[in-house]
This record gives structure tokens, C-alpha cells and sequence, in this order.
């Protein structure tokens, strides 16, 4: 079993409050667990306006599996979110 680890940080631009950061991030977190069945979460920055860190996990039996979700969730993060990706990391762990 292989686990895959993705890390994407953002700078937003604009936030006013934190409730319409956690809409942007829930409206995120929504879409990828939708369509890709992993687990995400938001995983820093949680009391700053300007970043959002989200942190996503998926779990496969083959490596190319697990970076194919990991880089299709990426280029649809990419396509949707009009906030500036600054980082982004990707982990693969297993036996």
C-alpha cells in the first residue's frame, strides 16, 4: 500500500474575513473530495487572511496511481482556483 501527500499553499488576495476565506477553502476541499475520493483538510495558515495551506491524502496498491490522482487533483485545483499557488509538495510514502 502506497500513500500520497499533497500540499498546496496559497496566497489569497482580497480575503476581508475569515469566513469568506473558509468558504473559498471549503468550496475547495468539496470539489476534490467529490471527484477524486481523498481526504483533505486545511492544514495551516488558519487564523491568516493572506495564505491557505490545504493538505490532501489518497492511498493506492501501484506508485503511478498515486501520482496520477495526486496530478490530476493538482491540474484541477490549478484550473478552478483564481488564488496564487505558491508551493506545492508532493509525498509518496510506502512498503
Amino acid at each position: 500500500m502506497l500513500i500520497g501527500i499533497l500540499q498546496i499553499n496559497f496566497r489569497l488576495h482580497g480575503i476581508t474575513s475569515l469566513k469568506t476565506k473558509r468558504k473559498i477553502s471549503n468550496s475547495l476541499k468539496q470539489k476534490l473530495k467529490n471527484k477524486f475520493n481523498v481526504a483533505v483538510a486545511e492544514i495551516g495558515y488558519q487564523d491568516n487572511l493572506n495564505h491557505l495551506q490545504i493538505g490532501m491524502v489518497t492511498l493506492a496498491n501501484q506508485k503511478n496511481r498515486v501520482e496520477e490522482i495526486l496530478g490530476k487533483a493538482l491540474a484541477m485545483v490549478e484550473a478552478v482556483s483564481t488564488d496564487e499557488i505558491i508551493d506545492v509538495t508532493t509525498d509518496i510514502f510506502g512498503a
